[in-house]
């Protein structure tokens, strides 16, 4: 196995095994026969937090773009999308997302499990956009949360921190796309 290494380059996994799943039912087998296992996000992490001795999984083969749903202001991924890759895909259909990520490289799935990114009163972090998800639990089943079916179970599972299973979907509520613009004034006295 390759050395796997953290976004910065500075900590390097200690995982006997590295699984690189490519589909819903992959991830489900190796759950199923692993007693251990850990899901790693962007690798977005300095020190040995997210890490393990036994069994690491990175959903980074799993980062396609479901679907679109343009009457209900939505859009489906895969649990190992980035931003930069969600982003580019929403201008190009005419939309965006609320709130975005600091950084181009994050996952999604990773970012609304941890409540990253908040910026006020009127910016919720961005778990706040989940629409729906769906989990691989422990036991290598497949479950799923919606605002129709069960929102309050949904609004616990979201900022999960990986305690819930091994998101595999998340819908995403989507805006109209916008543009922004920055003034930087620069040697001011």
């Amino acid at each position: 196995m390759d050395e796997q290494k953290n976004w910065a380059g500075n900590y390097t996994y200690s995982a006997a095994n590295w699984h690189e799943p490519e589909s819903v039912k992959q991830l489900q087998q190796l759950v199923r026969q692993c007693d251990k296992l850990r899901v790693v996000g962007s690798r977005h992490s300095f020190n040995g937090i997210a890490d393990s001795s036994e069994n690491m999984v990175s959903l980074q083969k799993m980062n396609k773009i479901i679907a679109l749903n343009r009457d209900n202001q939505t859009v489906t991924v895969e649990g190992g999308i980035i931003y930069s890759d969600l982003s580019r895909f929403l201008q190009e259909n005419g939309f965006a997302l609320e709130n975005m990520a600091s950084l181009p490289h994050i996952s999604v799935v990773g970012a609304c499990a941890t409540a990253t990114h908040g910026s006020g009163d009127r910016n919720s972090c961005l778990s706040d956009s989940v629409h729906a998800m769906e989990v691989v639990t422990a036991d290598g089943e497949l479950i799923q949360f919606s605002r129709e079916e069960n929102e309050e179970q949904l609004k616990g599972a979201v900022v999960g921190l990986g305690g819930i299973g091994i998101v595999t979907k998340m819908t995403l509520d989507i805006i109209p796309a916008f543009q922004i613009s920055q003034y930087v004034f620069e040697q001011l006295p």
